[in-house]
């Protein structure tokens, strides 16, 4: 093939793209299976949506994406076709076409004319059939960038000195879909010099990082978060990042390894930075070694981004939406030697609190009203965030 039938062939491919990315319709309209599941992954991945919800419900099957944190609708295919649009998505994650009453989880990767992407599905019985929700992995393939994630220059440069230390605990925290794992990725890229070991333990892994051991915990195999740090323990890891830490042994294995020299990254779930100090005692860990262990806590949420183009009024570009793309509001605490004496003798949380600010720490509503005055995002948008 010369240049120039690879060039009409490329052409033809972004024009093709495009029409599917620009035409809602089109969705209800495709009578071939397989064209309809290309479509759904092609036009979300156009949307730059992370998620595609496919609901079977009376009026037929609900087409919904989740784009910037958010669920719209998006359209609504013929029942008549959600057994076979299930069966395909099966085959593709090779699932089992003939088991519909029990939770399926698979992965495959799409590559067709623009998009490229690993994607992650799950599969559940309801009601009305099976459900299910196709997650789109979409790589980055630029440098990683604390900044680029929407952190404040002092946050970012109270992280970079975290890392430089090599031991202890680094912890982010917030619920479930506010950018933790993003962080983590980036944290480990930017420790993964080719001069240490790192291993990771992810339920699931999300991408594959070059020159990085993952293993993925498989429960029913016995590989648990609190096993698997047993057994990587004796792989002479520098650096270990743990997915989440879900209960009391995982806790207290986690402050064990970050006694003996090694740095160890990980994600919990509570509202604030400060409040990782309070769940990891209620799990069961020592204040003592919670205050010798943990260097670093990053809390964070991700809030909407003000669409450029439109600057919030509503265009083609973002769906009319107002806003496109999102970025991270934040807090960091540094666990310095004065808040470890507080930690340890069990000052209560207000006064640890107070220390904190006043050694400079910002809170995630601070940083999110200094991006509203810089026109990143809007004052409803923080509020939603951080208090829905």
């Amino acid at each position: 093939m010369d240049n120039k039938q690879k060039e009409k062939r490329e052409n033809e491919t972004v024009e093709n793209d495009y029409k599917i990315a620009g035409n809602e319709g089109v969705l209800h309209d495709i009578q071939s299976i397989v064209e309809l599941v290309d479509a759904l992954i092609t036009y979300g991945y156009h949307q730059n949506a992370s998620d595609i919800h496919i609901d079977p419900a009376p009026e037929g099957v609900v087409v919904r994406f989740r784009v910037d944190g958010v669920l719209i609708y998006r359209d609504t295919i013929s029942a008549d076709m959600h057994e076979e649009l299930i069966s395909r998505i099966k085959i593709l994650s090779g699932l089992r076409t003939d088991i519909h009453f029990v939770p399926q989880d698979g992965r495959f990767n799409f590559s067709q004319g623009m998009c490229n992407c690993d994607i992650r599905i799950s599969i559940i019985p309801t009601h009305y059939g099976e459900n299910a929700v196709l997650r789109l992995l979409m790589g980055n393939s630029e440098e990683p960038n604390l900044s680029s994630l929407g952190f404040s220059e002092t946050d970012e440069s109270r992280i970079m000195s975290s890392l430089e230390h090599h031991q202890g605990m680094i912890l982010v925290t917030g619920p479930t879909g506010s950018g933790k794992t993003s962080t983590l990725y980036t944290l480990i890229k930017l420790l993964s010099t080719g001069k240490t070991s790192i291993i990771t333990l992810e339920d699931p892994i999300e991408y594959a990082l070059p020159g990085i051991r993952q293993i993925q915990i498989r429960e029913k195999h016995g590989i648990t978060f609190a096993n698997g740090l047993r057994s990587i323990i004796r792989q002479d890891p520098d650096i270990i990042m743990v997915g989440e830490i879900r209960d009391t042994e995982t806790a207290q294995i986690s402050v064990n390894i970050s006694l003996t020299g090694h740095l160890l990254l990980s994600t919990l779930h509570t509202n604030s930075a400060l409040g990782a100090i309070p769940r990891l005692i209620d799990m069961g860990v020592d204040p003592y070694l919670v205050a010798s262990t943990i260097s670093l806590v990053i809390a964070q949420r991700l809030v909407r981004k003000v669409c450029q183009q439109c600057k919030g009024i509503g265009c083609g570009a973002c769906g009319n939406l107002g806003y496109k793309g999102r970025t991270v509001v934040g807090e960091t605490l540094v666990i310095d030697e004065e808040l470890r004496k507080y930690i340890m003798s069990r000052i209560s949380l207000a006064e640890i609190t107070r220390y904190a600010r006043i050694s400079g720490m910002t809170t995630m509503y601070e940083d999110g009203m200094e991006k509203v005055a810089k026109g990143i995002t809007t004052k409803e948008e923080v509020l939603r965030v951080l208090h829905e």
